[in-house]
């Protein structure tokens, strides 16, 4: 009797490894398969075609940049918050900027939460972290705003970044087709079973943008600005 019962519970014990075995291997063949999706679905990102369709309230040190372009006020060193920004080491910069995402790839692209830089000519400007998720089917076009906040005294103090910028809209001024550099680079958060790890650094997207791609600056109230974000 006493053989009888160690015999079942032995049976048991393999039973029980045996499914946890199994569970282990289900699980590890989904993480995979996940894993895999989304580097299929980065790769398509890299491939995408991407335009700036508007940049909304965006104040520089309290000013709205919308106003600026439109006046053609181009000396920002002279406005009381950037001379007051210079001396206190702290310029900022907020505001929305929507970027437009075109999928030409036969394959799904998306990335989940990422963290963002854009840079002028070169010279990093802007940095910050979106929540969103973002899934674009082949062949469909998807907008995504991107709230920034950063302080941008590091790039106004650099001063042969601000010249070819202050050279870019002076010459805007007369209507000639003037071209300025812009970098967008990413680093995604890929989705670990319960775990995000960090992309081993980042997806840069390289930008020609002329003159004209100016008037994407406007003015929104802020709660729609805001709302655009949800």
């Amino acid at each position: 009797m006493i053989d009888s019962l160690s015999t079942k519970s032995n049976k048991n014990v393999v039973a029980t490894v045996v499914k946890a075995i199994t569970l282990f291997m289900v699980a590890t063949a989904f993480t995979a398969c996940g894993v895999d999706r989304q580097a299929r679905a980065l790769k398509a990102l890299e491939k995408c075609r991407y335009e700036i369709v508007s940049a909304d309230s965006v104040y520089l040190a309290g000013t709205d940049v919308s106003k600026l372009v439109a006046s053609r006020r181009i000396d920002v060193s002279q406005l009381p918050g950037v001379a007051l920004g210079f001396f206190n080491g702290d310029i900022p910069l907020s505001g929305i900027l929507t970027i437009a995402i075109t999928n030409p790839t036969p394959d799904v692209a998306g990335i989940q939460q990422f963290n963002y830089k854009i840079a002028i000519e070169g010279t990093e400007v802007v940095e910050g972290v979106s929540e969103r998720s973002i899934e674009i089917a082949p062949g469909e076009t998807v907008t995504v705003p991107l709230r920034l906040q950063t302080n941008v005294h590091p790039f106004l103090s650099d001063r042969q970044t601000l010249n070819k910028v202050m050279a870019f809209l002076q010459r805007m001024q007369h209507g000639t087709n003037e071209k300025i550099n812009l970098t967008f680079s990413i680093k995604p958060t890929i989705a670990l079973g319960s775990k995000r790890l960090n992309y081993p650094g980042y997806i840069h997207i390289d930008k020609t943008v002329d003159a004209s791609r100016l008037n994407v600056f406007r003015t929104a109230p802020r709660s729609t600005a805001d709302s655009a974000l949800k």
